[in-house]
Parts: structure tokens; sequence; C-alpha cells
């Protein structure tokens, strides 16, 4: 189950507060857990983010909310990490799959029936499996998992050895992804894999 963040993060990063303040990506992950293992892989990897997989989504997600402005804000309420037995819903991906294949994974999302809405981040232990496994949660997510509303769309973008997954409104995944790519070097792929020009 996802761990509900602080209520002053929550309106930070949703631009709800009363307050106007907003928090900052150290205000995230002091709620946040970040606790990774250390990488393993053994294939080199395309970029060499400096912080954890957690902290590149927290980061991904303040810069996409500052590029959309306070009343566009992405509609965030939870972030933790995601694991073996949520992994089939949270990104398709079967549990045997995420435990071999996925150093470290972390989600945002609104997980409610009106808004669809998440963003994750995961981390291959081994940066040769990333097409691999980017192919999977292409084949495998389902956009009909907030039953009442459905995404505009899903997309996938690769730093080997990181896959960002962007589902919601075409606003919303282009500002995750234009994040993502700004975070990382190299110059990521993006794919829309579900609505958008491919249909869904």
């Amino acid at each position: 189950m996802i761990a509900v963040i602080a209520i002053s993060v929550m309106t930070g990063l949703t631009g709800c507060g009363n307050g106007g303040g907003s928090s900052t990506s150290e205000d995230i992950a002091a709620e946040a857990p970040v606790t990774e293992p250390e990488p393993t892989e053994t294939d080199p990897a395309d970029t060499e983010y400096a912080g954890t997989a957690m902290e590149l989504l927290i980061n991904t997600i303040k810069n996409a909310n500052d590029a959309l402005g306070e009343e566009n804000a992405l509609p965030v309420l939870m972030v933790d990490a995601i694991t073996a037995d949520n992994s089939p819903a949270m990104l398709g991906l079967l549990a045997d799959d995420f435990t071999s294949y996925i150093q470290y994974a972390a989600v945002a999302i609104h997980e409610t029936d009106d808004v669809a809405f998440q963003a994750a981040v995961l981390r291959c232990k081994n940066a040769g499996d990333t097409a691999m496994i980017e192919e999977l949660i292409q084949e495998n997510f389902d956009p009909g998992k907030w039953v009442y509303v459905f995404p505009d769309r899903a997309l996938t973008s690769v730093a080997r050895p990181y896959i960002l997954l962007a589902v919601g409104s075409a606003a919303e995944t282009d500002a995750v992804a234009a994040a993502f790519r700004g975070l990382v070097s190299g110059t990521p792929g993006t794919t829309v894999f579900y609505g958008g020009e491919t249909g869904g």
C-alpha cells in the first residue's frame, strides 16, 4: 500500500495549499523513503544521475510543476517506493520480473476515481535490461486501473538504467517527460504507448 505523504508536502506538490508556500525537493525527500540498495549493474549506463531513483522522481515532479505553474500543478497525492507486491498494479511488471531486474522503483500517484495520474522512475539492476523492461511495461501496464476515469496517454522515456513511466493528460505527461530529460544525461527516447497518436 502506498503511504500518504505529509499534508504540507502534498499541498506543495499539488499547488492547493492556503499558505501558498511551495515545498522544495528536500522537503519532499524528507517525507519519502529513499533507502535504496547500491547499484549492481554490469552493463555501462547511458546516464549517471547523481542521486537515487527516488530523488530523480521527486526532482522530476518538482521541475515539471515549475514548468506547468501552480494552477496546473501535477495532481500528486502520494509518493512511495514500488515493491514486488504492488509492481503488477503500478507498472504491469510481474513480481518475479520486478525482483529479478529492478534495483529500485518509486511512484508518484493520484489514486482516486476522478483523476488518472501517475509518474514512476525505475532503476534497472543491469542497464542492458532496460529495453526489455520498458517493453514489458508498455505491453502490460493497465491504463484502466482507475476504473471510472482513463488517462489521455501513457509514455515511457529511457536513460539507461532508468525508465520513466508517465500517465495522465497530454500536458502532464509532456511536462514530466521534459523534466526527466532535463535531469538525466544523454538524449532519452520517449515513446507514447497509450493514447495520443498511437490510440488507446
